[in-house]
């Protein structure tokens, strides 16, 4: 199911995908990253963190030690991982 999950992913996470992609040395929190997608009203501090929870749990994201807040950062086979998924969703859309 999780495969399905980075293979098929929602408008939504797409939009996180790319922003992980887009910068992928960045430290983020789900604060940071929701407020990174605040033009997009469809992505919701919730699906921003059920994201990121799942990614962690394909460990795809690593945590960033000694914070506070849970802070992520893409790891490279995750960045990897996230560009295929965006590609194949993008060929599937059309775009």
């Amino acid at each position: 199911m999780m495969a399905v999950q980075l293979k098929l992913p929602t408008s939504a996470r797409r939009r996180i995908y790319q922003a992980l992609v887009d910068q992928p040395g960045r430290h983020w929190t789900v604060r940071t990253l929701t407020q990174a997608l605040a033009l997009h009203a469809s992505v919701k501090e919730t699906a921003v963190r059920d994201t990121i929870n799942f990614l962690l749990s394909l460990q795809l994201v690593a945590l960033v030690p000694h914070q506070r807040a849970m802070t992520i950062s893409l790891t490279a086979p995750g960045e990897r991982a996230l560009i295929v998924a965006l590609r194949r969703a993008n060929s599937q859309a059309g775009t």
